[in-house]
């Protein structure tokens, strides 16, 4: 949780020299004619826009690794681990597989049993009528009996080679796990830079601003905020909801519960943009810290002891979740109409709050209720 104001860089404002001095002392004395005025005027300007357009430019290779570090950042963020599957997920489904073929060999036995078990087996081999025909018998018995064994196994070396390969995509993800905060401390770099751009060309006069070169170089500075207001859309519209380890949901379940109105699947987007439910923990570039990436101070105001051990700990995933539903809920998240605002104060980012809300949506749909 971080609301730390974009850095505002000013740059110093370039003089013109003792040369500009002079000829506005001059143009107060009236001892140069107007038409010289104007002229000198125009080619201060033009001076003056030429300068702030290099400050400009020579901000630009900044400004662009800037952009491409957020926009990196941004897109990571809104990928899924795994698409949107984590191992525990993946694991899960292996499990299934494995659960309905034994339920399908125990329905077989249990068939096999009411149709008159091994007895009628042993009676099919006993009725052979030569040794070739004994032989294929004993064969068909041996299948029946041990098609359904040889499923159960075939299922559980999938469920093994499935929790193999999904525990080592995991392993991947969870060491290239990108965080809110750090996407936001990008931001931040790329705003400072922008910020310092544009304080240089608002610097100039309404007639040096009004010139072709300070024109390009403040169009420049727009596109790229407008591409790093594209990115953080894009990452929030693309994020998907991920797997939810069992212990953490219980914890969002139970945390939104004492918010009437709080829907749980929102403070679960919040976990997982957060520390990918736990997965990234911090410290963060501005110091936030455990699960759901307080802020120290933040915490201490908004604590909630929730597994009931008489500490309240940053870093414990029930303190910290429970403390993030009584932040939310004390920012009106309870209300379907106050909720936007709530999950800004979280984090004070429109991009963040579309993303929370988009993979909140995204989580009801894999867990629903």
């Amino acid at each position: 949780m971080r609301a730390k104001p974009w850095s505002r860089r000013r740059l110093a404002r370039s003089s013109l020299g003792p040369a500009v001095a002079l000829t506005s002392v001059a143009l107060a004395l009236g001892l140069l004619p107007a038409g010289s005025a104007s002229a000198d005027s125009l080619a201060d300007a033009k001076a003056a826009a030429h300068v702030a357009a290099m400050d400009v430019a020579r901000l630009q290779p900044q400004v662009s690794a800037a952009l491409t570090a957020y926009e990196r950042a941004a897109t990571q963020l809104g990928r899924a681990v795994t698409n949107g599957l984590t191992a525990q997920e993946l694991s899960d489904q292996a499990q299934l597989d494995v659960q309905a073929a034994q339920d399908e060999q125990r329905g077989r036995i249990r068939a096999l049993y009411r149709a008159g078990g091994s007895t009628a087996l042993l009676a099919t081999v006993l009725s052979a009528t030569d040794p070739q025909d004994l032989a294929r018998r004993v064969d068909d018995v041996r299948r029946v009996m041990s098609a359904d064994s040889a499923a159960v196994n075939q299922a559980q070396a999938r469920a093994d080679a499935a929790l193999t390969l999904a525990s080592s995509r995991q392993s991947v993800a969870d060491r290239t796990i990108v965080t809110a905060g750090e996407v936001a401390a990008d931001l931040d770099r790329l705003n400072g830079l922008l910020d310092a751009a544009s304080a240089r060309l608002a610097q100039l006069s309404s007639q040096a601003r009004s010139l072709q070169e300070a024109k390009d170089a403040a169009a420049a500075v727009a596109r790229q905020r407008q591409a790093a207001l594209q990115a953080g859309r894009h990452a929030a519209t693309t994020a998907q909801g991920s797997g939810i380890p069992p212990d953490f949901l219980l914890l969002y379940r139970g945390a939104a519960a004492t918010c009437p109105g709080l829907d749980w699947h929102v403070l679960a987007a919040i976990g997982q943009v957060e520390s990918g439910h736990g997965r990234n923990n911090g410290p963060s570039s501005s110091g936030a810290m455990g699960p759901m990436q307080f802020l120290q101070s933040t915490f201490d105001a908004y604590a909630i002891d929730g597994n009931h051990d008489g500490v309240f700990d940053i870093w414990n995933p029930a303190d910290a979740i429970y403390s993030a539903a009584n932040y939310l809920c004390q920012n009106g998240a309870g209300n379907p109409r106050k909720l936007y605002g709530a999950i800004f104060r979280y984090n004070h980012a429109d991009w963040y709050v579309q993303m929370v809300l988009n993979v909140a949506a995204k989580l009801t749909l894999k867990y629903p209720g």
